[in-house]
């Protein structure tokens, strides 16, 4: 530690002179260190090089001036030693994942990382500032795709008349999903203090995953309306689609390197819950079964796909007990009931007088996410597993993985085709009736398969039942003619589907993992 002293006196000189010319050779002679030992020795007690760590805190105090001054970004640039805008530019968004021009209009949700290192406070670390910088980037590009929803309304007034309130929707909702990961995104550095927080390190990798889940929902769902009204306006909302797919692939790109800063995230188990996890099952149970029950009292308006499957989350989380409930399956109902109640804030559009047929909904949501937070907070690391046995449940539990999530995205298609079948009503004669029912009925086949499958000859199997759908959903929708599109969209989205699981040879966990990717929704 005496050894770490002048180097930390460094800090101080780096501070006071960080708009002058600062080289290596200059502050080794302040500390009266050869270049090559005060750089070892620097490296040692900073983590970085000198000129690097000169850098990034020159980025942190003009990303300080571009937040809180009117300066030009090339004042600021030249003031801290930068020849041009461009070579500022670069360096700024290397160390920040943001442009200065952007820094400067989303520094409200977006962090500065944490670079210097003072003796008993915070030790830097450098997966601190790549999982900073990496945030930075994607809550931008959340942000961006926002407005660029919002903007849709204006520049596209003939369309903005069928679907202003719809595009309202997403971008409030693409909103949320910048201010949740914003949160987050406080939370890094103290992860980095303590770095066995397993919670944490979930949490965070759920949310950026939530950020690719929800975008391909928000464009399927955009399809989905789009096909519902006038399909002649698809070619006008594809830049739309393509935004939000964009931001899905560029999330679960970021998901798997923050997953790598972290490495492998530990198995989760869960203890010592029997008496509070009861009560707020009992809670979440009851509140599910009152907003099912409301939407199947009237049988005459076309609400029953969503209290069917609002009581069919009630029915699983009854029947499994308390040992065996999961973070993971918790995390399935929750995703399960946001896109029921996405759908049902999409239905409230078109008929808003019976918005208080929908209000329990958001109370069964509160009490479920309670119990997913309480069953989440109740983590813990598992150690002392051997390098071939960790490998061994990793490889098994990346394939159960795949044909779960699989089977999850199965289950919202079908929720989706039940919903569109239940609003053709009067549209459908009886033998069109007994043809959905029978396509429903082979999609559920399918998912109860998926869900205790293993490996290739599962994956076959489904495929055939899923290639099977296709054809019949095809058939039907093309009967239906303009009437049919959206169960046409469905039915494509279940072709992917199935050509996502062709891809599996062997089992591989390799083809299973791409599920994820592969399939749109």
């Amino acid at each position: 530690m005496d050894s770490q002293k002048p180097i930390f006196r460094s800090l101080a000189v780096i501070e006071e002179k960080i708009q002058e010319k600062l080289t290596v050779e200059s502050l080794a002679e302040k500390m009266h260190f050869s270049r090559y030992h005060y750089q070892r020795l620097f490296r040692e007690a900073v983590g970085e090089s000198v000129m690097r760590y000169v850098n990034r805190r020159r980025i942190t105090l003009s990303a300080s001036e571009i937040a809180g001054s009117e300066s030009s970004i090339l004042e600021i640039a030249l003031k801290y030693g930068y020849d041009s805008h461009e070579g500022f530019t670069r360096s700024f968004k290397a160390c920040m994942g943001v442009t200065p021009a952007e820094y400067r209009k989303y520094h409200y949700s977006i962090k500065v990382p944490e670079t210097e290192k003072e003796r008993c406070a915070m030790l830097y670390s450098k997966t601190t500032n790549e999982i900073i910088r990496e945030l930075n980037s994607l809550i931008v590009q959340i942000r961006e795709t926002a407005e660029f929803t919002c903007k849709m309304k204006e520049k596209e007034q003939e369309a903005a008349v069928f679907y202003g309130q719809f595009l309202k929707l997403l971008a409030e909702r693409t909103q949320r999903l910048s201010g949740e990961l914003s949160e987050i995104l406080g939370t890094i550095t103290d992860i980095a203090r303590c770095p066995d927080q397993i919670s944490a390190r979930f949490m965070l990798i759920k949310a950026i995953e939530d950020v690719a889940f929800w975008s391909n929902m928000m464009s399927f769902q955009a399809r989905l309306t789009i096909a519902r009204a006038k399909p002649e306006h698809g070619s006008i909302f594809e830049p739309l689609c393509e935004k939000y797919e964009a931001l899905a692939g560029d999330a679960r790109m970021k998901a798997g390197k923050i997953a790598g800063f972290f490495n492998e995230l530990s198995a989760l188990i869960f203890q010592d819950m029997r008496e509070s996890a009861e009560e707020k099952l009992r809670n979440a149970i009851q509140k599910g079964e009152n907003a099912g029950r409301r939407l199947l009292e009237n049988p005459d308006l076309p609400y029953a796909y969503i209290g069917d499957e609002i009581l069919a989350i009630v029915r699983e989380i009854s029947s499994i007990p308390l040992e065996k409930v999961t973070v993971n399956f918790l995390e399935d109902c929750v995703f399960r009931l946001d896109i029921i109640a996405f759908a049902a804030d999409v239905d409230v559009l078109r008929e808003p007088s019976h918005r208080p047929l929908f209000e329990d909904i958001s109370e069964f949501q509160a009490e479920l996410k309670e119990v997913f937070s309480f069953f989440e907070s109740l983590s813990e690391d598992i150690f002392g597993k051997g390098e071939a046995e960790q490998e061994s449940h990793t490889l098994e539990r990346t394939a159960e993985k795949g044909f779960s999530d699989l089977a999850f995205q199965g289950m919202i298609l079908l929720f989706y085709l039940k919903g569109e079948v239940r609003k053709l009503g009067t549209y459908l004669n009886e033998s069109q009736r007994t043809a959905f029912a029978g396509i429903c009925g082979r999609m559920e086949e399918a998912l109860r398969l998926a869900q205790v499958a293993k490996g290739q000859e599962d994956a076959e199997k489904i495929a055939e039942i899923l290639g099977q759908v296709y054809e019949a959903g095809i058939h039907e929708s093309e009967a239906l003619g303009d009437f049919g599109a959206p169960v046409g969209l469905i039915a494509e989205e279940i072709r992917r589907m199935e050509k996502a699981l062709v891809t599996i040879r062997g089992g591989h966990e390799s083809g299973i993992s791409n599920l994820v990717n592969e399939v749109n929704v």
